[in-house]
């Protein structure tokens, strides 16, 4: 039998997460506040893109975001390279053997959240400082700085100011001691439907297409490194930049505004507390070598539609600790394995080391091989699941 009454879920942060969360629960017919304790970054137009997976964009889909070539850029195939080198010939390839189905999509970020923000008509903004949240019989209580009090099911926090009101929760994670530097090539028209990443001394290069003409910029390097020095002046990152795709780009310009984000390793032991779940960068934030930070956030957001729709459909309280227990048990172990994994990555192309060199080579030449470069393309489309 279904509720007659709309159970109340509060989601923490109005971020990308937050509101892509927001959008999913409203298709169960709950009601959703969205609370937003800090003042949004001022509009300005960012460059930040996210890879998103076929299966990702089938999420996305289903929730009524609309795909179009223009905003979700296809990409059929992904070349990678071990070290800066002379000849253009490339470690490795992956690509679908289907060429009707696509590798990934770059989106650019904010583009993605305002078409995310137009499906929240129903949704409740909330701007207001949370002073405190506690259990109230069957259900949470928040209390905001204007001394007004809500009461819900289910909270779900999304963001790192977040943690400290509900759990004392210890994360397993390190600083990668590296910075994320994002912004956009312009060059002349070809058809650029195929990423690149060089992995270079000093980080990882990823040349991420967009449109035709321009191109996404992702560099994550150590601090205060040569190649950070190369970014942070304008000729010089200009003319390295042309430099190593001259094989592939008549690079024009590239923007001179830079975003930069400190890079980290963060995994929440605990994702789920009583009528808490946690969800997003605040449960897992791993290294965008492979950018698969904002898929792994996808299909969590999926997994616990499909649990909430299953127990609402019986009359369940959504937010019954054994119900988030569930959606704990789904995720949590599969997504630090999935974690791991890229932290291994990471490591192993940060060495420098003969015998690394040596391993990464034979390792391209084993991926190269299609029956493992298939198995590679529908872990990172699909993640891990068991």
């Amino acid at each position: 039998m279904k509720n007659l009454i709309k159970q109340r879920v509060a989601v923490l942060g109005s971020g990308l997460t937050g509101k892509a969360i927001a959008m999913a629960l409203l298709d169960l017919n709950i009601a959703v506040d969205l609370i937003e304790q800090t003042s949004p970054a001022k509009n300005f137009k960012s460059n930040v893109t996210l890879s998103i997976s076929d299966a990702s964009l089938k999420i996305l889909q289903s929730l009524g975001i609309k795909k179009n070539k223009y905003s979700f850029w296809p990409l059929q195939k992904i070349i990678l390279f071990d070290g800066l080198k002379k000849e253009a010939k490339p470690d490795t390839e992956f690509y679908n053997t289907d060429n009707k189905k696509f590798l990934s999509h770059i989106v650019k970020r904010n583009i993605l959240e305002k078409e995310i923000s137009n499906k929240l008509k129903k949704v409740k903004f909330i701007k207001n400082k949370i002073i405190s949240i506690e259990g109230k019989g069957f259900l949470k209580k928040i209390t905001f700085q204007n001394k007004k009090t809500s009461e819900y099911n289910l909270i779900i926090a999304t963001e790192f100011n977040n943690l400290k009101l509900l759990s004392n929760e210890k994360k397993l994670n390190w600083d990668y001691s590296e910075t994320a530097y994002t912004f956009v090539l312009h060059h002349k028209k070809l058809n650029n439907n195929c990423a690149r990443q060089f992995f270079l001394k000093d980080g990882p290069l990823a040349f991420l297409p967009i449109s035709n003409t321009h191109t996404s910029i992702v560099w994550s390097v150590k601090n205060k490194s040569n190649a950070e020095k190369i970014i942070l002046n304008y000729e010089a990152r200009l003319n390295f930049l042309k430099m190593i795709s001259v094989s592939f780009y008549e690079v024009i310009s590239c923007t001179n505004r830079l975003e930069k984000f400190g890079l980290t390793f963060e995994f929440l032991r605990r994702t789920v507390l009583s009528r808490v779940l946690f969800m997003g960068d605040i449960t897992h934030k791993i290294h965008p070598i492979a950018g698969q930070g904002w898929n792994m956030t996808l299909r969590d957001i999926n997994i616990l539609v499909n649990i909430l729709k299953e127990k609402l459909n019986k009359g369940y309280d959504i937010g019954d600790l054994g119900i988030l227990k569930e959606y704990e048990k789904k995720t949590k172990a599969s997504n630090l394995l999935f974690a791991m994994s890229i932290d291994l990555i990471r490591k192993a192309f940060r060495s420098q080391s003969l015998a690394i060199t040596q391993l990464r080579k034979k390792s391209f030449s084993i991926a190269s091989q299609p029956a493992v470069m298939n198995k590679i393309i529908d872990l990172a489309d699909k993640g891990l699941r068991f």
